[in-house]
């Protein structure tokens, strides 16, 4: 039977860099502290006017590739997955592979906000799994910052940019892709986005004005969301495939609140060490945290052979995504 296996990973940030002490000055205003106590965000790295989403993802593309000891040609697909793309359209991916000179790959954009990179790692590794793809570049990329009210201590501080992108490939040895479940509920499209610039809410001064074409926040999110969410859907992909919740090795989550996963591992019963967590160096990176902690995971040599292995992440819209990999 035909796997799907990740053979490499990549991530990249901007290089500006910005403290919870420098923001603080720059919003001329003290920090809520629950932003580093519950949610761990110590700093974030944000884009200025010279970087996109195009220049984020290639940059992190590029280095999942040279990990994967891959050239852009051996590339069948790009897929890149973001709420902030680089235009409406054309894709972001188009970009990216233009750029990396990728001239066998096709290519498409996943909108799925937050749960984006999951969703993608479902959909491309099922794709390897069809045997009609080889080699597969899922990136994922926030650029959030670009997006944000910038005057507004409750916001700017949390978000952050960022890309992380992995290499999902072809093998024969039974392990890699096992199992995902995707669940969302569209009735909360109106919580939280960015409402102006689609065909709802054209560009015009009056959207401009109340703030459309930045993220809005419509609705208070239900803070324990993901607390309730994350353990059921984590047992029932253990479960379907006869694992028990002993049998996992690490666990990937949305990075954006600390305390949230703090609370999931302990109902979970599992230590924090089968968990990276990097909101404390990179903020909130949506689409992007997943790959990019992964990534980090694996150059610190958290992840073994033969481990098992969970992503989970949600996203506004409604969006959840789970995966089950064996390493």
């Amino acid at each position: 039977m035909r796997r799907a296996v990740i053979t490499g990973s990549g991530m990249y940030v901007p290089k500006n860099l910005i403290t919870n002490e420098e923001m603080e000055k720059l919003l001329n205003q003290p920090l809520k502290p629950s932003l580093e106590e519950k949610l761990g965000i110590k700093q974030r790295y944000i884009t200025g006017d010279d970087e996109s989403s195009g220049d984020l993802a290639t940059k992190a593309g590029e280095k999942a590739l040279a990990d994967a000891k891959l050239k852009p040609e051996d590339l069948d697909l790009i897929i890149v997955t973001t709420d902030t793309p680089e235009y409406i359209s054309p894709a972001t991916s188009s970009v990216v592979q233009g750029r990396l000179k990728a001239v066998n790959a096709g290519t498409f954009d996943i909108n799925a906000s937050c749960a984006g990179f999951v969703t993608g790692l479902d959909v491309a590794s099922r794709m390897v799994m069809s045997g009609g793809y080889n080699n597969i570049l899922l990136i994922g990329v926030y650029n959030m910052t670009k997006y944000v009210d910038k005057t507004d201590v409750n916001v700017f501080p949390i978000f952050a940019d960022g890309a992380g992108a992995v290499v999902i490939s072809g093998t024969s040895e039974q392990r890699g892709f096992v199992d995902s479940k995707l669940i969302a509920d569209g009735t909360q499209y109106d919580f939280l986005g960015i409402y102006g610039g689609g065909t709802k809410y054209p560009i015009t001064h009056e959207s401009i004005e109340k703030k459309q074409h930045l993220l809005q926040f419509l609705k208070p999110l239900p803070p324990d969301r993901n607390i309730k969410l994350w353990s059921p859907m984590i047992k029932d992909l253990l479960e379907k495939n006869s694992l028990d919740i002993q049998d996992v090795d690490h666990i990937f989550f949305t990075q954006i609140n600390k305390w949230v996963i703090e609370e999931v591992m302990g109902i979970l019963a599992l230590p924090m060490e089968k968990t990276t967590c990097i909101m404390d160096k990179y903020g909130y990176t949506g689409s992007a945290c997943i790959p990019m902690a992964l990534d980090i995971a694996l150059k610190e040599g958290k992840i073994k052979k033969g481990d098992n292995v969970i992503f989970i992440s949600s996203g506004v819209g409604f969006a959840v995504a789970a995966a089950l990999y064996k390493w």
